[in-house]
């Protein structure tokens, strides 16, 4: 089972309990069930890991079909792997909308 963790709460979310979701594809939020926050993926990190990737996978199938271009498709490769591994890296879950407060301070006892 997946789990992540919250990027407000810093509670562990298992992904099959999570209920709220809002939009699609690389601009989908998940609501966290502790704290009832927002929370999703920044869009540009995750299209740039998407491309990388594909580049990869893309010019390892022609370098392996066409002949001559391993001096071109090396690079391209290594370029990609990288940028997909950085991306990966630096692409976690981002409170999109925090919680609402009830007005309350946490430090005060009555």
């Amino acid at each position: 089972m997946a789990a992540l963790q919250c990027a407000h709460c810093h509670k562990p979310i298992s992904v099959s309990k999570v209920t709220g979701t809002r939009g699609k594809g690389f601009s989908s939020q998940i609501q966290c069930y502790h704290c009832q926050a927002w929370l999703g993926r920044h869009g540009m990190l995750t299209l740039l890991k998407v491309i990388g990737f594909y580049t990869a996978v893309i010019a390892g199938v022609t370098g392996y079909f066409v002949e001559g271009l391993a001096n071109i498709i090396t690079p391209v490769i290594m370029l990609s792997l990288i940028l997909t591994g950085v991306t990966h890296l630096m692409d976690h879950l981002l409170v999109i909308e925090a919680p609402e407060e009830d007005g309350k301070s946490t430090d005060e006892t009555k």
